[in-house]
């Protein structure tokens, strides 16, 4: 699985490092390489409870390995002032791929335990293998004790000690049954072979989270133990734990049956992905379909039946804006079109007066339609779903009676006021939000005060509402309908757009206010991007390359952008602290690696507006014509190669920095970048990846040689 692609190297046991397991439920697994939870939202099956949203269910285990004059701990928790047991001293290494392996050395004994979740099952299973190091006697006493420790509680609460919890168990099919209160689902723990189960029921007290006490939240709570496995094991055993919502069917080796079908599942998805990104071509390097497959975490199915994407884990739901913005790479550009189409056509179902909602629960029922951008970022998608379906005009076809509806509600819902706190004014540009209200993708607020204050006319709320609208006009065009803003009233909208926003020195405002509203916001951010990045650009032409050129010498990291230029007095360095202190940072000079995909989109079409005009120039004969293009070759080549070498770090080394094999939802916006907010960002991963193929479909020859140098990535043979 993924040989040779960095998350399969070995690494230590460091609570720093979080690993994250998923199944398209909604559910997941996640923990350090140190086997210590160090998050409330850490667990081994934290389950999309139907109805309630995600809940840890079972936390962790408390494991060990037991001779007859000594035993080792195999697992580990933080307490005050101390971690109890200390197993993580005896883990020699870890592994991601294909799942979370610890390896264990105790006593002239290997130790290896894996776990995984089942797809789509809310099942998660932990196996124990046993290697002798030393001679062992067979009949050597050795014990397997294995006790599970529940919180039973929202993956965002904590949990303590009380009456109301149910500790009786009941007999389950080789294991037990504890349903620890009527509102939740009971949990079956089940083991295959011979062994005793110990109703012992107590609490595990104070089982302290350092990450959060580091967020400025409550970090310390209670588990509770039902009771203890003792397994007798001998050297080359192999023994299965399963841990699920429902009791599993046990038959001989069942267990082992499961663990298999799930490991080819894995198996068959990685080649499925190699075969399409190389298509029968022999493969440079795993990069790309790696990328691919760690986007398909952030989908679920929920329990309604429905297809969504979460934001990120492990505390984000699933939300409308961020939704959009991952969507092409997370489905239709990794080789999901059905997942695409899946969810564009529930987000234009559950879209309300036009407007697309701003999140869904865990059942996946949408809730709030307020939201200033979302809407306008789903013609955008369905912009990028047209141009993927290219080749399938039957699809295509059937898609179009589903976008052109929805695009034609969104701009009505903007022109007639449905959408909250947004003006349609006479110049045909949308004005936004008040003084306290943050209504755009930069929503940070500190003491109920808007950290960024964007009100007035957003820079990018005029570039995709212009995008809509041109994206209109073309399918009205397509299907004989009435044009919801002619040609005309486009050049007009454009026109007054640069004459607010252009800056002298040939950069975008990032908010323009009129004089009297407190005047324009001429911070230099990311923002502008976008109005040179969407299919149908509003900045103008003769801008476009002030504009890249600007955010490139000052926002582009090895991460992605910052969020506000280093020179600007109000630029926050680093990200991290109590709530205040990140909220202050967010959008104040922290990198969002997100926007590597519109500063992407935004470079290449200033490269081929600089084409496009060097073609316009007088007749040349067919020497120079040979010469200029070898010229523009060459330049391409050098931006390209440019660029991948600055963000390489991104897509090697932090896939083993923080989220084991995924992105940071954000970064420290100075050395040495230091990685924050969730482990695994959907946007982050999905517009990284989408600007790779943009990089790639630029200048192939280019993206190939610099993937073969990606060591990380290298194909080994297994």
């Amino acid at each position: 699985m993924y040989t040779g692609t960095g998350i399969d190297k070995e690494l230590q046991a460091d609570a720093g490092l979080e690993w994250l397991e998923t199944n398209n439920l909604g559910d997941f697994a996640s923990s350090t390489a140190a086997g210590i939870n160090t998050r409330r939202y850490h667990g081994l099956l934290v389950a999309n409870v139907e109805h309630m949203d995600r809940h840890v269910l079972l936390s962790t285990l408390e494991d060990w390995i037991c001779f007859p004059k000594e035993s080792f701990p195999l697992c580990g928790r933080y307490h005050p002032y101390c971690i109890y047991p200390q197993g993580q001293q005896y883990i020699k290494k870890f592994t991601a791929s294909p799942c979370p392996t610890f390896t264990c050395r105790v006593h002239g004994l290997e130790i290896t335990k894996r776990l995984c979740l089942l797809h789509n099952d809310h099942t998660v299973l932990i196996r124990y293998q046993f290697k002798a190091l030393e001679r062992h006697n067979k009949s050597e006493n050795i014990t397997l004790r294995v006790a599970p420790l529940l919180a039973f509680r929202s993956f965002h609460a904590l949990t303590h000690a009380n009456m109301d919890l149910h500790v009786k168990t009941y007999p389950a099919a080789q294991g037990f049954k504890i349903q620890p209160y009527n509102s939740l689902p009971p949990i079956y723990v089940q083991a295959e072979g011979l062994f005793d189960f110990l109703p012992s029921p107590e609490w595990i007290n104070t089982v302290e989270y350092p990450r959060e006490q580091e967020r400025g939240f409550d970090y310390a709570e209670d588990l509770f133990s039902p009771g203890l496995f003792e397994i007798h094991v001998v050297p080359g055993d192999d023994i299965i734990l399963s841990a699920s919502t429902h009791e599993l069917p046990l038959d001989a080796g069942s267990l082992r049956v499961l663990w298999d079908n799930e490991m080819r599942r894995r198996a068959e998805v990685q080649e499925k992905l190699l075969a399409r990104s190389y298509a029968g071509a022999k493969p440079q390097s795993q990069l790309l379909p790696f990328l691919a497959t760690q986007t398909e975490d952030f989908l679920f199915t929920t329990p309604l039946d429905r297809k969504l994407l979460l934001a990120g884990f492990p505390w984000f739901g699933s939300w409308g804006r961020d939704t959009l913005i991952a969507l092409p790479g997370a489905t239709f550009l990794a080789g999901r079109v059905e997942e695409g189409l899946e969810i564009l056509t529930t987000l234009a179902a559950n879209a309300r007066d036009g407007i697309i909602p701003n999140t869904f629960d865990g059942d996946g029922a949408a809730q709030g339609w307020n939201s200033v951008d979302a809407s306008l970022w789903y013609a955008w998608d369905c912009q990028l779903m047209l141009k993927a379906l290219a080749r399938d005009k039957e699809k295509q076809a059937a898609f179009l009676d589903i976008c052109a509806p929805a695009i034609y509600n969104i701009i009505k819902a903007f022109r007639t006021g449905r959408v909250p706190f947004v003006r349609t004014a006479s110049t045909g540009l949308l004005e936004t939000g008040t003084p306290l209200t943050q209504l755009t993708w930069m929503d940070a607020q500190v003491d109920g005060k808007p950290v960024t204050p964007r009100y007035g006319y957003p820079v990018e709320i005029q570039a995709l509402w212009y995008n809509t609208l041109a994206f209109a006009h073309k399918l009205a065009r397509k299907r004989g309908d009435p044009d919801p803003c002619p040609t005309r009233e486009l050049k007009a909208m454009a026109a007054q757009f640069a004459a607010k926003f252009v800056l002298p020195d040939g950069t975008l405002c990032d908010v323009w206010r009129a004089w009297e509203d407190g005047g324009a916001d001429t911070a230099l951010r990311p923002n502008q991007l976008i109005a040179i990045a969407m299919p149908e650009p509003i900045a103008p032409k003769e801008n476009w390359k002030a504009i890249v050129d600007t955010v490139t010498a000052k926002l582009l990291t090895p991460f992605g952008l910052r969020t506000l230029s280093p020179d600007d007095e109000a630029f926050c360095p680093s990200y991290g602290g109590g709530i205040a202190e990140r909220d202050g940072a967010y959008h104040q000079g922290t990198i969002w690696p997100w926007l590597t995909g519109v500063y992407v989109d935004a470079l290449l079409k200033v490269m081929a507006l600089a084409e496009e005009q060097a073609k316009d120039k007088p007749a040349r004969t067919d020497k120079t014509t040979a010469r200029a293009d070898k010229a523009r070759d060459q330049k391409l080549a050098k931006t390209v190669k440019g660029l991948l070498k600055t963000l390489q770090p991104l897509v090697s080394t932090h896939l083993t920095q923080a989220g084991i094999g995924h992105m940071s939802e954000v970064f420290s916006a100075t050395e040495p970048y230091t990685p924050g907010g969730t482990i695994a960002q959907a946007w982050s991963e999905a517009e990284v990846y989408r600007a790779l193929l943009s990089l790639k479909e630029a200048d192939r020859a280019t993206f190939e040689a610099w993937e073969r140098s990606l060591k990380l990535f290298a194909l080994k043979k297994a």
